[in-house]
């Protein structure tokens, strides 16, 4: 273990000192006309945003529109195309994903280093008082990082993994290292990227309470609904749409209403601009009519000059005034409001597998286990980290061996063969080619064309046709999940496993995700932590009856044996 940690090891967290009292100067950020991409394509146009010393910013928006982009500028590691950031105070960001080279132990030690730095924006004209502070926040700051990685649960590989790498490690383990060095960082700005993955119940509650603490400024993208309402009263929208951003006050339950708002006022505009401009057409087109039946042929000149004489101008001065009208409507038109993402009609299933477990355990990953599901039950998984609810699922897909006994069949009455099991996993392997097209990516191994599969993505609402041609390995973190969770709906599961299925998913789609799995008629396992999501299920029913819950500790079920609990919880 790196020495300057090794001492706080065994520290208690009550022992922990209280933040001082350093005369620091005021933090801010401000992005001023930033336009910014990556190749010929353009993620924020324009963009002004303020943020100051104290607040707590939730940043959200569609999975790929520029978020992890967004704090990658604010931490000042990539520069603009266009316009300015100035960043007042040093900035510390987590990011989505790690550098598997890193070894733990050369990470530990960069930690302990910044630490013994002075105090990042101190004042220069602090007293000898506040500098004696500025020493004890070393201390601060180092037993900051021992605890943090004990609550966070990696506390152990400081002690025993120095010269593991991160790409050894699992992906939460390495998630939960770089949270613990973030937060440990006495940066008076904390930029944090999906800091809720991999937390259990324990380590987000104290994840929540250490950033309520922390002064200076905090931003965090998070997809966690509850993070999201108990983190921040302001929440800043990044709109693939636009490429603008938006800030939005009263929390996330304000900005969910405000949208829904103006939601309903762009399609009314929208209704409106149509059919003023159909009336418009139509209007002119009439008084066309009128002016040609108006109108009589030469061999009649005394009818025309009769009819022609008082009212053709008139007439022809209306049509002239509709069309004109007809033209500025058409000039200045109202977009269409984007289609919403329609996850419901994706999740089909002809019938639900059974599972027998007897005995069911993975040494070392999961106690013996007895479980058995009927075919269209459904079943939430839940446990701290460690507790083997990752390879349960892997059991339940036949990836993990185990010992005892396992086994998933079809329905009765159905089609001969083994069920159609299918998992998203926690962890998506990374893409073999990542110059691979999204498309292509979507129908590798499936039967049929490629026009075939380009239907069957656009009817599962996870992208837009735009998106199909872009390469895997640009996609975000919460695209390429969108993707995963594509190719196994393809595979009309009837046993449907997902592993922490909200990860990296915009909190707007974990709601269609939560509304199509209810109407999903398969056997449903789900592995999660998501507070948000477990109420939910509490009032999910199915085709087999409310939906049940297995909690598993690291030292197996509360009993051995027992049936998961049926119907919802307190």
């Amino acid at each position: 273990m790196h020495a300057p940690l090794s001492r706080f090891q065994n520290s208690r967290p009550e022992l922990r000192a209280r933040p001082g009292t350093i005369r620091r100067a005021a933090v801010h950020l401000s992005l001023s006309g930033v336009s910014h991409g990556y190749g010929d394509r353009l993620l924020l146009d324009r963009v002004d945003l303020t943020v100051t010393d104290g607040e707590r910013i939730a940043v959200v928006g569609e999975n790929g529109a520029g978020k992890s982009t967004l704090l990658r500028l604010m931490a000042g590691q990539e520069q603009p195309e266009a316009g300015t950031v100035a960043i007042h105070g040093r900035a510390s960001r987590l990011a989505q994903t790690q550098d598997s080279a890193a070894r733990v132990g050369a990470l530990l030690a960069e930690a302990a280093a910044r630490a013994a730095e002075a105090e990042p924006g101190a004042d220069p004209s602090a007293e000898e008082a506040d500098l004696d502070e500025a020493a004890n926040a070393v201390v601060r700051a180092e037993v900051s990082l021992a605890i943090a990685l004990e609550r966070l649960g990696v506390g152990h590989l400081a002690r025993t993994g120095e010269d593991r790498t991160l790409g050894s490690l699992s992906g939460g383990e390495a998630e939960r290292i770089a949270l613990a060095l973030a937060l440990a960082d006495p940066a008076p700005i904390l930029l944090l990227d999906e800091p809720t993955n991999h937390l259990d119940a324990e380590a987000l509650a104290w994840l929540e309470a250490e950033i309520a603490a922390r002064p200076g400024i905090v931003v965090a993208v998070s997809h966690d609904r509850d993070f999201l309402d108990r983190f921040a009263r302001v929440i800043v929208e990044v709109d693939a749409d636009t490429r603008s951003v938006r800030r939005y006050g009263n929390g996330y339950a304000g900005y969910r209403a405000e949208k829904a708002r103006e939601r309903r006022e762009w399609e009314r505009a929208y209704a409106a601009w149509v059919a003023a401009k159909e009336h418009e057409r139509g209007k002119a087109a009439a008084v066309a009519d009128r002016v040609a039946y108006g109108r009589r042929t030469d061999n009649d000149k005394s009818g025309y000059n009769y009819f022609g004489q008082r009212v053709s101008a008139a007439i022809e001065s209306q049509v002239r005034s509709a069309r004109e009208r007809l033209r500025r409507l058409e000039a200045a038109p109202v977009l269409p409001p984007p289609r919403p993402l329609h996850l419901a009609s994706a999740f089909t299933a002809d019938a639900g597998a059974s599972i027998t477990l007897s005995g069911a355990a993975v040494p070392g990953r999961l106690a013996p286990l007895d479980l058995a599901l009927a075919p269209g039950e459904r079943l939430l998984v839940t446990g701290p980290n460690g507790a083997g609810k990752s390879t349960l699922l892997g059991v339940l897909a036949g990836l993990v061996p185990c010992t005892g006994g396992a086994s998933v069949a079809r329905a009765p009455g159905g089609a001969g063969g083994p069920a159609a099991v299918s998992l998203l996993p926690q962890e998506i392997p990374p893409p073999p080619d990542p110059q691979t097209r999204l498309l292509a990516a979507y129908a590798a191994g499936l039967h049929g064309d490629l026009d075939d599969h380009a239907e069957a993505l656009m009817h599962t609402g996870l992208f837009r046709v735009g998106d199909f041609f872009v390469p895997v390995g640009s996609l975000s973190a919460g695209q390429y999940r969108r993707l995963a969770l594509a190719r196994i709906l393809a595979g009309r599961p009837e046993l449907l496993l997902l592993d922490e299925p909200t990860n990296h998913l915009a909190p707007l789609l974990v709601d269609e995700l939560e509304e199509a799995l209810a109407g999903y008629r398969g056997t449903l396992v789900i592995a999660s932590h998501d507070r948000a999501l477990s109420r939910w299920f509490g009032g999910l029913g199915g085709p087999a009856g409310p939906g049940r819950r297995l909690a598993i500790s690291r030292s197996g079920p509360g009993s051995p044996g027992t049936r998961p609990s049926r119907g919802p919880r307190p």
